[in-house]
């Protein structure tokens, strides 16, 4: 009896292992100091929003599993999940509501097909200037201001995202459609309905006289509430010898506020610096109807995965200025 209860128990452990051994656990964390012009939670504030400048504590946890696997005939599957975005309580699962940080994908010679909490095609192709060179900051204070552009038309819909990329060389493409969550269908005008969302993005790799480029071009169309968004972006960063990145994006926009319906232009610039164990950046950004801020981050490399981060934003917003920051230890794991 103990021979087969024992025999028993190894053949559990030796499954368990083995199931384990395609799936990971990684994640981050924060603590610190935050300041400046802040709502009541401690975030960041734009415009003529009520505010307070008073110090405050911060702290945040991310945790993500990752899950992949391989078919006999070469097929590579897998999914993700990102418990700082499911932990409010969102569904994974649900048809009609945001996948709670949730990715499942399926990857072949023919490409990558990714269905979930990703980004729509558009701003697969296009790479965020504030982002170029950047370390981080413990709370994105520098990606916090009125002037950056962090995405594009994602999220019109339930932010369900069904997404087809593939590379030939240094030459990507990819489709993207994000589907209608009221399900009154297409052409359905008032306050609860949209049409679904569609999206092509490209990207060009290319090497340049030692400077490596990435090139990104892409338009995408989204509905809110029955008033269409048609977006064009085009990106380009460089990564010189010597630890310096560059990047520019610019973008166009009808109809960029979904209630006003006024068109626009944004424009991003950004720059980073890495030598030794420190690594600095600076970030620009500017909306033709007025928005505009800038940011800025620095960071020391303690090495093991742990790092001191100070980040700072400034904002010019509806005739109101507004500065943050924020200093901490930032940790990954």
């Amino acid at each position: 009896m103990k021979k087969v209860l024992l025999a028993t128990t190894a053949l559990v452990l030796s499954t368990g292992l083995a199931a384990a051994q395609g799936v990971t656990l990684s994640g981050s964390a924060e603590m610190g100091i935050v300041g400046g012009d802040r709502d009541a939670d401690g975030d960041p504030v734009n415009g003529a929003l009520p505010s307070t400048d008073e110090v405050q504590f911060f702290q945040d946890l991310d945790v993500t599993f990752t899950m992949s696997g391989t078919t006999d005939n070469g097929l590579t599957f897998g999914a993700s999940i990102d418990l700082d975005e499911g932990g409010d309580g969102s569904a994974a699962s649900d048809n009609n509501y945001d996948d709670g940080g949730a990715t499942v994908f399926l990857s072949g010679n023919f490409g990558t097909i990714t269905m979930g909490d990703t980004d729509g095609a558009l701003d697969w192709a296009l790479t965020e200037a504030g982002n170029v060179g950047n370390p981080g900051s413990i709370d994105d204070a520098e990606t916090s201001h009125a002037g950056y552009l962090g995405s594009y038309g994602d999220g019109a819909g339930d932010g369900q995202i069904l997404r087809y990329d593939n590379t030939f060389g240094d030459f990507g493409i990819a489709i993207s459609v994000e589907q209608d969550d009221t399900g009154l269908g297409d052409g359905v005008v008032g306050p609860a309905s949209n049409d679904a969302g569609y999206a092509v993005g490209f990207r060009y790799n290319a090497e340049l006289g030692g400077v490596d480029l990435a090139l990104g071009l892409g338009y995408q169309t989204a509905d809110f509430a029955g008033v269409e968004q048609n977006i064009i972006g085009v990106s380009v960063a460089a990564t010189f010898a010597g630890g310096f990145e560059a990047g520019i994006q610019y973008s166009d926009w009808e109809n960029r506020d979904e209630i006003g319906g006024v068109d626009d232009t944004h424009i991003g610039i950004g720059v980073g610096y890495s030598f030794d164990a420190f690594s600095i950046h600076a970030n620009y950004g500017e909306f033709d109807s007025g928005a505009e801020g800038f940011g800025l981050a620095a960071a020391y490399d303690l090495g093991g995965g742990a790092g001191i981060h100070l980040g700072y934003g400034s904002s010019d917003e509806d005739g109101f200025s507004t500065d943050f920051w924020s200093l901490g230890v930032a940790m990954s794991f």
